[in-house]
């Protein structure tokens, strides 16, 4: 007996909770295709020709056999 009446008890909170984290899944998984709608029709670029070239190679103050790092 005692088990059915918590049952009883605590399941409708336990709808109310599902309800929410459900509620809350749907809004955002919304709000980001919203996002990614917006930020696809953004204008892209200008992109960089070397991403990963050294910039600063003339700068450099040790060499690589002087690199204590």
């Amino acid at each position: 007996m005692k088990p059915l009446v918590l049952v009883a008890c605590l399941s409708p909170i336990a709808i109310i909770w599902i309800v929410m984290k459900l509620s809350l899944l749907f809004y955002s998984a919304n709000d980001e295709r919203k996002y990614v709608r917006a930020e696809s029709k953004k204008p892209h670029g200008p992109y960089v020709a070397n991403a990963y070239e050294d910039v600063d190679e003339e700068e450099e103050e040790y060499g690589d056999r002087t690199d204590y790092r």
